[in-house]
């Protein structure tokens, strides 16, 4: 009697185990911008039913939240947000995954000790319009600094003028930072935006489908990612090892950067519904309309 009961209690035990741990029954597809949210996802690429397709700057993104083919796409918040106010979206907010990683850089020779050392100096930004160009103006106007914003169109695009020499002063975001004072050997001034702001940034976002026929899996899947963010954050070292291998764009940056450049990338996972006051303060502040509950996952 006692061994059946020992072994009703272990069946118990699984099937609670089981219940507990969703799995991913089916392919779901996530698009997701290179750069620190692919990091994020990084352990995921090759995981079984999990197709994770990388696309560089924000138009792949746009084009698959306006498309409404894939399960999950990870965006700029404000892009997300703005298409679906729109009516151009139907992707839902489920979550948040990169926070404020919006910094102005300059060489050690040039002064940046605070914000206001931008008073009447010019910057070289890019993406006009987006983020980064939002976050960078409000904090310029909060702070009342004056200064002259230029653009180009991707950061890719603005570190060669840094490198040369033709601008003292840029906007920038991890990896490129670390690659910076790794593989250039640059020492610079980092002047991070989010400490000249009482309200939280809030960059890239996790949107889901509310139309795909794979709702289980996905759930299953944010599970997963929440999971690899905190591993990530527990030991950057031990996971930029472990993803190195599974994407040129890991590979490409390398060990290094990537293991140094994710402790100051500000990634997290930050459940939407439940942070629904955070979202909508930054909203109000970079002056979006705020979308009715229907958009909450």
């Amino acid at each position: 009697m006692k061994k059946i009961i020992y072994l009703v209690f272990i069946m118990f035990i699984v099937l609670l185990t089981g219940c507990g741990s969703a799995a991913v029954k089916e392919e779901v597809k996530i698009i997701v911008p290179q750069g620190n949210p692919f990091i994020a996802v990084g352990n995921l690429v090759g995981e079984e039913n999990i197709k994770i397709e990388s696309v560089n700057g924000a138009a792949g993104v746009k084009a698959a939240l306006v498309a409404g083919e894939s399960d999950v796409v990870i965006a700029p918040l404000n892009l997300g947000t703005q298409l679906y106010n729109a009516g151009n979206s139907k992707y839902k907010l489920d979550s948040v995954i990169a926070l404020g990683n919006t910094y102005i850089i300059s060489k050690k020779a040039v002064t940046l000790n605070s914000i206001k050392d931008l008073e009447g100096k010019t910057i070289l930004a890019y993406s006009k319009g987006g983020t980064p160009d939002i976050v960078l103006q409000y904090v310029l106007k909060e702070n009342g600094v004056n200064a002259t914003i230029e653009y180009q169109a991707s950061l890719t695009e603005v570190v060669p003028f840094f490198v040369q020499g033709k601008y003292d002063y840029i906007l920038a975001a991890e990896p490129v930072i670390t690659n910076l004072q790794v593989n250039k050997k640059l020492e610079l001034n980092v002047l991070n935006l989010q400490d000249y702001t009482d309200k939280t940034i809030l960059q890239a976002a996790i949107f889901v489908n509310p139309n795909s026929a794979k709702q289980d899996s996905i759930k299953a899947v944010i599970k997963k990612i929440e999971k690899n963010v905190k591993e990530m954050n527990k030991d950057a070292a031990a996971y930029a090892q472990s993803i190195i291998s599974k994407d040129v764009y890991f590979s490409d940056l390398g060990v290094e950067i990537l293991s140094k450049s994710i402790p100051n990338s500000n990634l997290d996972f930050v459940k939407a519904k439940e942070n629904k006051n955070v979202i909508e303060d930054y909203l109000t502040m970079i002056g979006y309309k705020l979308p009715n509950e229907e958009f909450y996952n």
